[in-house]
């Protein structure tokens, strides 16, 4: 099977991206010298629209901008600095898209021309379009640079190709609210959960039938042809995380343990641990990561009782899930509610 034969080192991220990271380190007087030394990343590779880094070496050169910056907010500020020409050709491909939908099923599509390290989904759930951003390996404490970059660029480029849509939604966080962020809350104009089973963006579905003000048929045609033959080029590791947690949510009667997730994987349980084992993550750390998230949003979303939140969950005994919840938050049900 393709997932035995992929590694940690088959995840990577377009060298453009370093452009500006750099730039956000020269604003700062850090040089490309004191960013790179050490790592295997060649001078001048990011000008090559081809060049990748592995998660690994991206892991190490993102922990070293936050280091020398000491700012663990600078994600914000990364998104910010992005254009739609930040993301090579599918950027131009969103740009020229007919509608705010089709921009967004390129996205999707393509973007493993731009990294294999998070994966997008788009849905509609109820009243609300959903983009998704799924770890494909476990971020760990870099969740908030990647994410909020992220989130922080489809902002503003939304802007760009929309420029009169009133801003409107919410986003969710899959990590615990950072200490800095009580600093940027009132900056940001929609309300924002952490601890969510899922990282999202979430805004009106009608406005996926918008109009985009640069709106090129030829030209988006062109941009998803060299998309295509990009990611010719690029391997495409397999969702190991996500099919975990769809088999994960889709037990009844409770959370399925890991010799049945690896039993539906075809796979055997001491495989599947060594797996998320390379990929930064463990079968215990997902489901506790899971079930706060999915707690977390049914106490905040829902007005189930504290009892049929952890039955939901899985739990036989309320205590034992305020056990759980406060290790996992620190505050119990209630006060968290």
């Amino acid at each position: 099977m393709t997932i035995l034969k992929m590694s940690a080192e088959d995840y990577s991220i377009s060298a453009e991206y370093l452009t500006l990271m750099l730039e956000v380190l020269a604003k700062r007087g850090i040089s490309e010298d004191q960013a790179l030394a050490g790592l295997r990343i060649e001078a001048g590779s990011w000008r090559d629209p081809r060049a990748r880094l592995t998660a690994k070496v991206f892991d190490r050169f993102a922990r070293r901008v936050l280091a020398l910056t000491e700012e663990p907010w600078l994600g914000w500020e990364l998104g910010a600095s992005m254009t739609l020409s930040s993301h090579g050709f599918l950027g131009y491909a969103a740009m020229s898209s007919d509608t705010l939908g089709d921009a967004l099923e390129l996205a999707v599509k393509y973007f493993r021309t731009r990294s294999t390290i998070v994966q997008l989904e788009l849905f509609v759930d109820g009243e609300w379009a959903v983009l998704q951003v799924n770890e494909m390996l476990s971020l760990g404490e870099l969740a908030p640079l990647v994410i909020e970059s992220l989130f922080s660029s489809f902002h503003f480029m939304g802007m760009q190709l929309l420029p009169d849509m009133e801003i409107f939604g919410e986003l969710r966080f899959s990590y615990p609210e950072p200490a800095y962020f009580q600093k940027l809350r009132a900056l940001i104009p929609v309300p924002i959960y952490f601890d969510c089973a899922y990282s999202q963006m979430r805004f009106p579905a009608e406005r996926l039938q918008r109009r985009l003000r640069f709106a090129d048929p030829r030209l988006a045609q062109m941009a998803a042809a060299q998309c295509e033959q990009e990611m010719e080029q690029i391997k495409a590791p397999p969702p190991l995380l996500g099919r975990v947690r769809r088999i994960m949510l889709a037990g009844s009667g409770g959370f399925p343990g890991v010799e049945d997730v690896a039993s539906e994987m075809h796979m055997s349980s001491r495989t599947l641990k060594r797996k998320l084992q390379q990929l930064g993550t463990s079968y215990q750390r997902l489901l506790d990561d899971l079930r706060k998230g999915l707690a977390v949003e049914y106490l905040t979303q829902s007005q189930r009782s504290v009892d049929e939140v952890a039955l939901a969950l899985g739990y036989s005994d309320a205590s034992n899930f305020a056990r759980a919840f406060r290790r996992w938050t620190g505050r119990s049900p209630s006060d968290y509610r």
